[in-house]
């Protein structure tokens, strides 16, 4: 079941804070790339400020965790007022998420990570040990690796759909 998100929502503003709170989880690790933004969206906008603003004041820390290139992530940090970025994290592989979770003193138990893709988002929170949160892709569209991705992503929801482990039509249960 490395594929298989603990929690599943449409969007990130739709990601419950007290049930995330009630786990015990303390950090929150956000993908950018179709999770926060559109893949080919150069700037984050005002509802994606107001979100990390709210995680904050719910009293969890916030770190970005991005397969994206330096100065992208890094200009997202700065402009969120996230205080790290673990950019290049070549997810699924758990390496930068257990560094965040050196850097922020907490264990895998209470740590989340939010992100859009089963492929590398899910796989590595779960390889990592933390909490899994799967949204539904901010745009349909996707750069040419994560069209692959996207490709087995389907099959794989599919066959949960089918097992009747969640309904990807049922968000945020």
């Amino acid at each position: 079941m490395l594929f298989r998100p603990d929690y599943y929502i449409s969007h990130y503003s739709n990601l419950d804070l007290d049930r995330l709170k009630r786990r015990g989880i303390k950090l929150l690790l956000c993908d950018i790339d179709n999770t926060l933004v559109a893949w080919n969206d150069p700037d984050n906008n005002v509802r994606v400020k107001r979100f990390i603003s709210k995680v904050k004041r719910a009293g969890l820390k916030v770190a970005l965790v991005s397969n994206a290139m330096p100065k992208r992530a890094s200009r997202f940090a700065r402009d969120l007022g996230v205080e790290k970025v673990f950019c290049l994290s070549c997810k699924p592989l758990p390496r930068n998420l257990k560094k965040a979770m050196r850097f922020y003193h907490v264990k895998p138990e209470e740590t989340a990570l939010l992100g859009d893709q089963l492929m590398t988002d899910v796989l590595g929170a779960n390889l990592a040990g933390v909490y899994s949160i799967l949204t539904h892709p901010i745009t349909e569209s996707d750069k040419f690796d994560t069209q692959i991705n996207r490709f087995f992503e389907n099959r794989i929801l599919d066959h949960y759909e089918k097992k009747g482990v969640f309904k990807r039509r049922e968000f945020d249960d």
